[in-house]
Protein backbone atom coordinates (compact mmCIF):
# COMPACT_ATOMS: atom_id res chain seq x y z
CA UNK A 1 0.00 0.00 0.00
CA UNK A 2 1.26 3.57 -1.03
CA UNK A 3 1.60 6.30 1.80
CA UNK A 4 2.07 9.88 1.11
CA UNK A 5 5.58 9.47 2.57
CA UNK A 6 6.95 6.36 0.02
CA UNK A 7 5.09 8.23 -2.75
CA UNK A 8 6.92 11.44 -1.72
CA UNK A 9 10.16 9.64 -1.26
CA UNK A 10 10.26 7.35 -3.99
CA UNK A 11 9.00 9.75 -6.65
CA UNK A 12 11.49 12.02 -4.88
CA UNK A 13 14.87 9.52 -5.43
CA UNK A 14 13.66 8.95 -8.68
CA UNK A 15 13.40 12.68 -10.00
CA UNK A 16 17.02 13.35 -8.28
CA UNK A 17 18.14 11.00 -10.09
CA UNK A 18 16.99 11.81 -13.51
CA UNK A 19 18.03 15.56 -12.55
CA UNK A 20 21.66 13.99 -12.29
CA UNK A 21 21.43 11.96 -15.03
CA UNK A 22 20.59 15.04 -17.21
CA UNK A 23 22.98 16.72 -15.55
CA UNK A 24 26.24 14.44 -16.53
CA UNK A 25 24.63 13.51 -19.65
CA UNK A 26 23.74 10.25 -21.84
CA UNK A 27 26.69 10.94 -23.83
CA UNK A 28 29.40 10.60 -20.58
CA UNK A 29 27.20 7.94 -19.07
CA UNK A 30 27.44 5.55 -22.37
CA UNK A 31 30.91 6.17 -22.66
CA UNK A 32 31.46 9.35 -24.28
CA UNK A 33 32.94 7.34 -27.40
CA UNK A 34 30.59 7.54 -30.44
CA UNK A 35 26.88 7.76 -30.40
CA UNK A 36 24.73 4.59 -30.18
CA UNK A 37 21.96 2.28 -28.92
CA UNK A 38 22.86 3.24 -25.37
CA UNK A 39 22.17 6.95 -25.58
CA UNK A 40 18.97 6.21 -27.51
CA UNK A 41 17.88 3.74 -24.82
CA UNK A 42 18.71 5.67 -21.56
CA UNK A 43 17.35 8.81 -23.56
CA UNK A 44 13.95 6.54 -24.31
CA UNK A 45 14.17 5.61 -20.48
CA UNK A 46 14.75 8.88 -19.00
CA UNK A 47 11.55 9.96 -21.70
CA UNK A 48 9.16 7.02 -20.57
CA UNK A 49 9.53 8.09 -16.72
CA UNK A 50 8.83 11.87 -17.65
CA UNK A 51 5.41 11.97 -15.25
CA UNK A 52 7.35 10.73 -12.55
CA UNK A 53 8.14 14.86 -11.80
CA UNK A 54 4.85 15.70 -11.77
CA UNK A 55 4.17 13.02 -9.30
CA UNK A 56 6.60 14.31 -7.17
CA UNK A 57 5.43 18.21 -7.50
CA UNK A 58 2.33 16.79 -6.88
CA UNK A 59 3.13 14.45 -3.55
CA UNK A 60 4.66 17.03 -2.30
CA UNK A 61 1.56 19.68 -1.68
CA UNK A 62 -1.12 16.29 -1.13
CA UNK A 63 1.80 15.80 1.95
CA UNK A 64 0.21 18.54 3.84
CA UNK A 65 -3.37 17.30 3.52
CA UNK A 66 -5.72 15.08 5.12
CA UNK A 67 -6.02 11.21 4.27
CA UNK A 68 -8.83 11.54 1.97
CA UNK A 69 -7.07 13.95 -0.27
CA UNK A 70 -4.13 11.87 -0.83
CA UNK A 71 -6.00 8.76 -1.57
CA UNK A 72 -8.42 10.58 -4.29
CA UNK A 73 -5.63 12.09 -5.89
CA UNK A 74 -3.88 8.52 -5.93
CA UNK A 75 -6.59 6.80 -7.44
CA UNK A 76 -6.78 9.20 -10.47
CA UNK A 77 -2.81 8.50 -10.00
CA UNK A 78 -3.35 4.64 -10.80
CA UNK A 79 -4.76 5.08 -13.87
CA UNK A 80 -3.49 8.16 -15.47
CA UNK A 81 0.35 7.31 -15.29
CA UNK A 82 0.44 3.76 -16.72
CA UNK A 83 -2.37 5.07 -19.32
CA UNK A 84 0.19 8.36 -20.14
CA UNK A 85 3.37 5.94 -20.11
CA UNK A 86 2.13 3.66 -22.64
CA UNK A 87 0.74 6.97 -25.13
CA UNK A 88 4.90 7.86 -24.72
CA UNK A 89 5.99 4.24 -25.15
CA UNK A 90 4.13 4.04 -28.48
CA UNK A 91 4.49 7.30 -29.73
CA UNK A 92 6.72 8.03 -32.52
CA UNK A 93 10.36 8.97 -31.90
CA UNK A 94 10.44 11.76 -34.50
CA UNK A 95 7.29 14.14 -36.34
CA UNK A 96 6.63 15.50 -38.85
CA UNK A 97 6.06 19.10 -39.48
CA UNK A 98 2.77 18.70 -40.82
CA UNK A 99 1.70 16.21 -37.52
CA UNK A 100 4.10 17.01 -34.95
CA UNK A 101 2.94 14.13 -32.50
CA UNK A 102 6.25 12.44 -30.92
CA UNK A 103 7.46 10.87 -27.40
CA UNK A 104 8.28 14.52 -26.14
CA UNK A 105 5.50 16.35 -27.08
CA UNK A 106 3.09 13.41 -25.83
CA UNK A 107 5.12 13.10 -22.35
CA UNK A 108 4.62 17.19 -22.25
CA UNK A 109 0.89 17.59 -23.15
CA UNK A 110 -0.22 14.40 -20.61
CA UNK A 111 1.80 15.64 -17.77
CA UNK A 112 0.78 18.55 -17.98
CA UNK A 113 -3.13 17.69 -18.46
CA UNK A 114 -2.16 15.40 -15.13
CA UNK A 115 -1.03 18.04 -13.21
CA UNK A 116 -4.13 20.28 -14.28
CA UNK A 117 -6.53 17.39 -13.37
CA UNK A 118 -5.11 16.18 -10.42
CA UNK A 119 -5.00 19.88 -9.11
CA UNK A 120 -8.71 20.03 -9.53
CA UNK A 121 -9.08 16.91 -7.64
CA UNK A 122 -7.33 17.63 -4.65
CA UNK A 123 -8.84 21.01 -4.52
CA UNK A 124 -12.42 19.33 -4.78
CA UNK A 125 -11.10 16.96 -2.13
CA UNK A 126 -10.39 19.59 0.24
CA UNK A 127 -13.23 21.80 0.06
CA UNK A 128 -15.33 18.50 0.30
CA UNK A 129 -13.95 16.78 3.28
CA UNK A 130 -13.75 20.41 4.73
CA UNK A 131 -17.54 21.09 4.42
CA UNK A 132 -18.30 17.35 6.03
CA UNK A 133 -16.03 18.46 8.77
CA UNK A 134 -17.77 21.77 9.75
CA UNK A 135 -21.38 19.96 9.43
Amino acid sequence: MLTKKNVLVISGLISGIFVIFDRIGTFRLCGGVEYGACMDNLHNFMGEFLPVFPIFFLSVIVYFFREEVFRAWITFTYIWIPLTMFLILIAPEYGNAFFPIEKGTVAGFFSLLYIIISLIIIIWKYFATRKREEE
